[in-house]
């Protein structure tokens, strides 16, 4: 692999950004959001001392320039773009939450360029709220029901719904963030309010979903695929991960104890562990 500088052309012609942390092989990694910054992975647990993470931020955030597509689809044939400039045969991909997404498709329209795939508490914005499933408010008070936070957070989830500005959206955001880590200490504090780490861009409104997708796509992917899931991840639940290791033909499911939808943030050490487990030759 030749020396990188940190900047690509996407697949649609723009300068696309990443930071390189770390040292040994590279692990690719897509941030979630959607249109977040990569920074907010930090190393994902201490990963850095194993691996190279190539800290990707997709079209329109950080340095890298907007461009006419934002859908997940879009942001998969980045991954090829970003493949070629790494000038490596295989990569090993990582995407969290929102950023599940775009490495699933990857791999499935290359499935001879992954070697492995790490869906981190992936989003569950494909699967369908299913019969019988527990409610979200019911489902937080079943993790969170003895935090003294918890009623204002669901208040802010409820407000939500009829939210109009960009104010009003932010600051409700804000209460809702103990909802997203394991506990609500410390340390998820300073990660949830943490300016650059949060901001999403502006792109993040302007399209993720792309209607004219098929989930059979995924039967294509050939690598195995890990689950990482926290069991205290109120935003993703308990059922959807089953629907989602489904869709592969080679997945599984590990449950990271006590994490959250961050869970590198509520137990470095498990994490970068779990990740170490499915990555390592």
């Amino acid at each position: 692999m030749r020396t990188p500088v940190p900047f690509f052309a996407s697949s649609a012609g723009t300068p696309l950004h990443y930071d390189l942390r770390g040292r040994g092989p590279l692990l690719v990694c897509q941030p979630g959001g959607p249109a977040r910054p990569a920074s907010y992975l930090e190393t994902l647990g201490g990963l850095d001392r194993h691996r190279t993470l190539v800290l990707l931020n997709p079209r329109g955030v950080g340095q890298s320039a907007a461009a006419g597509h934002y859908r997940f689809t879009d942001l998969a044939d980045d991954l090829e773009a970003l493949r070629r400039h790494l000038d490596v045969d295989t990569l090993d991909l990582l995407g969290h939450s929102a950023g599940a997404l775009p490495v699933a498709v990857y791999a499935a329209r290359h499935p001879s360029r992954v070697r492995r795939l790490v869906l981190l508490t992936p989003t569950r914005r494909l699967v369908p709220v299913r019969d019988g499933e527990t409610d979200r408010e019911t489902y937080a008070k079943q993790l969170f029901g003895q935090e003294p936070w918890l009623g204002d957070a669901l208040a802010a989830v409820r407000e939500m719904a009829s939210a109009t500005t960009e104010e009003e959206v932010d600051a409700l955001t804000d209460r809702m963030m103990p909802l997203f880590y394991g506990r609500w200490d410390a340390a998820a504090r300073a990660h949830a309010f943490d300016v650059e780490g949060t901001a999403y861009a502006p792109v993040a409104s302007a399209g993720f979903d792309d209607p004219a997708f098929d989930l059979a796509t995924f039967g294509a992917v050939t690598a195995p695929v890990s689950l990482l899931v926290g069991d205290r991840d109120w935003n993703v639940g308990s059922r959807a991960p089953e629907v989602m290791a489904g869709w592969f033909p080679k997945a599984e499911i590990a449950w990271l104890r006590g994490c959250g939808h961050f869970p590198w943030v509520d137990d470095p050490r498990q994490t970068a562990t779990a990740v170490l487990d499915v990555v390592s030759p």
